[in-house]
């Protein structure tokens, strides 16, 4: 079996080529949007200012790296508001 060289290609379909690319690149798209009440996820967030004393701070950052498995210190306050909130509804 003979090795053959890549097919050059024509002036049409070179200027073909980069019109398309052009278009596509001109098109764009849309920005990523969350839809509410839509898969998982889509629960609506509301920030809040937490103040801790530095103290119990450095004991959630312990908390966190102490982990197996590394997770953000927001994760972590996540699960301990639900834990709480889980214990508070089983009372």
């Amino acid at each position: 079996m003979a090795i053959a060289r890549k097919p050059k290609a024509t002036a049409e379909t070179a200027t073909r080529s980069e019109r398309e690319i052009e278009l596509l690149i001109n098109k764009g798209g849309s920005v990523a949007e969350l839809h509410e009440g839509k898969g998982r996820g889509a629960a609506k967030t509301t920030n809040v200012v937490l103040r801790l004393p530095a103290d119990m701070l450095e004991r959630v950052d312990e908390a966190v790296e102490s982990r197996a498995l590394r997770i953000p210190r927001h994760t972590w306050l996540l699960e301990a508001v639900l834990e709480k909130l889980e214990r508070e509804k089983s009372s």
